[in-house]
């Protein structure tokens, strides 16, 4: 029996990483990899670093994939290819965003967007105008994040691409509920899921369950949102995505605050920091600060609840998370004896976030 050749391999991790078998997928990628530079074939090295860089990141192993990523773009720069110097760009981008630093990802994922615009690539410059989207939405300019997502929504559905779709859809639902449009939030969500459903996509299948238990979370509906994340539970597990199982973990810590179970919800915002922590997740990290100082604010620790969001709003203006800065600060208002609502409501106005009438419901969106 003869041995598979690189490009079996190579196809094999493709439909791996298609159902979202990302450990698998990452061993198959890294096996034709190998097998592409010893036949000395860089086109291939290049398609195999790039699956490679893709699973680390979908795995939360950011530093790494960055690191695929960037190798990438020296071969794809080599062989004069455009498409996938794009795609090779965007990816450094996502890892950048995903390690802390989303506005330098915005310089990498606009290149890729104006390559694959000027090779008429629209399936990929829908991708990186979501990209954008949600780089922009981590920066707090929810405006721009809209704008991107309809954008990449309009092309989505002009390809009839149905997984572009669903996640631009999920990018408009996280943007709503920021903005307070909750009714939005959930119908978005639920198309997605639907649409998700639909044709398979396990991972989107996850990020739409931990949407719409969010979506439930705001609306108070505190028992459907667990539903919802015990499903989205099951599938990020499935998956091995430490990175987004941890934003569930927290959402479910949210709960438990928001029920009054105080040390349930101490259990899991502190699991769900280790796992920000394993990932090196600025922004979750952030959350999680947050989460800790609402729950000592709760059981009048005004101290520490001072130091927690105090120590947030340090985070998130050093790492470029305005929304974040925002919460931290309406957080430091709810601590001090003559606070000042005015300024946070205006940090609020400026991101287009939506701030519910003091004090905040202790239930960030």
């Amino acid at each position: 029996m003869s041995l598979p050749s690189p490009d079996q391999i190579f196809q094999r991790g493709e439909r791996a990483r298609a159902k979202s078998r990302f450990a698998e997928a990452l061993a198959l990628y890294r096996q034709a990899q190998a097998a592409y530079k010893s036949q000395r074939d860089p086109e291939g090295d290049r398609d195999a670093t790039i699956g490679v860089g893709d699973c680390l990141r979908m795995t939360g192993q950011f530093g790494a994939a960055q690191r695929a990523y960037t190798r990438a773009v020296q071969l794809s720069s080599e062989l004069d290819d455009s498409e996938g110097l794009a795609e090779s760009l965007a990816g450094v981008g996502l890892s950048l965003r995903a390690q802390g630093n989303p506005e330098q990802a915005l310089p990498y994922l606009e290149e890729a967007r104006q390559l694959y615009r000027r090779a008429q690539a629209k399936e990929g410059e829908g991708f990186t105008l979501w990209a954008l989207g949600s780089t922009y939405r981590f920066c707090g300019d929810l405006r721009k994040a809209v704008a991107h997502f309809q954008k990449a929504l309009t092309l989505a559905r002009e390809q009839k691409d149905q997984p572009g779709i669903g996640y631009a859809l999920c990018g408009l639902a996280g943007a709503s509920r920021l903005m307070g449009r909750f009714a939005d939030t959930q119908r978005y969500y639920q198309d997605a899921n639907t649409l998700f459903e639909k044709i398979g996509d396990v991972y989107g299948r996850a990020y739409s369950y931990c949407g719409l238990g969010n979506a439930a979370r705001m609306r108070n509906d505190y028992v459907t949102a667990m539903k919802f994340f015990a499903k989205a539970e099951k599938f990020y597990g499935r998956i091995g995505d430490k990175a987004s199982f941890a934003y569930t973990v927290w959402a479910m810590a949210t709960v438990h605050k928001m029920r009054g179970d105080y040390q349930r919800s101490s259990d899991e915002f502190a699991r769900a920091q280790q796992l920000f922590r394993e990932t090196r997740d600025h922004r979750g990290t952030i959350y999680c600060r947050l989460g800790v100082g609402e729950l000592a604010f709760l059981q009048g620790k005004t101290k520490p609840a001072r130091v927690a969001f105090a120590k947030s709003l340090e985070q998130a203006e050093r790492y470029g998370y305005h929304a974040e800065a925002c919460h931290a600060l309406a957080g430091l208002a709810l601590v001090e004896p003559t606070p000042d609502w005015a300024l946070v409501k205006k940090a609020y106005r400026k991101c287009g976030l939506h701030l519910c009438s003091p004090p905040p419901p202790l239930n960030l969106p």
